[in-house]
């Protein structure tokens, strides 16, 4: 009787099949890769590392005081994402990395005029 019940415990909850390991392992930093479209000026440094819980805005400020010599106070950078969508700005960095990374980096387009979408 002992070893039937330990065979089949009440709710067949040994009968469950374990649950499946996650293959997306989190990360806490992301690469963003910056590519100049256009005529947009190269920036020396145009990857660097970006907590994966920030905002897209943050890579947008970065790029902009990056560029603030080329383009003045007033001056608008457009950014795209596989080279043809603007994120919205509130979105995190880690979803937007795990929906359109590209090996190992996040790769973010941009221009001074409005180059797609």
């Amino acid at each position: 009787d002992f070893g039937r019940r330990a065979a089949a415990p009440e709710g067949a909850m040994a009968d469950d099949p374990p649950p499946e390991p996650s293959t997306a392992s989190p990360v806490d930093k992301v690469v963003v890769l910056l590519k100049a479209t256009g005529d947009a000026p190269i920036l020396k440094q145009n990857k660097f590392k970006i907590t994966a819980s920030d905002r897209f805005e943050k890579v947008v400020q970065f790029l902009t005081a990056q560029l603030k010599p080329q383009i003045g106070a007033d001056g608008r950078v457009f950014v795209y994402l596989n080279s043809a969508f603007t994120p919205r700005y509130d979105e995190k960095v880690a979803n937007l990395y795990a929906w359109h990374g590209v090996e190992g980096k996040l790769v973010v387009n941009y221009a001074l005029q409005q180059a797609w979408g």
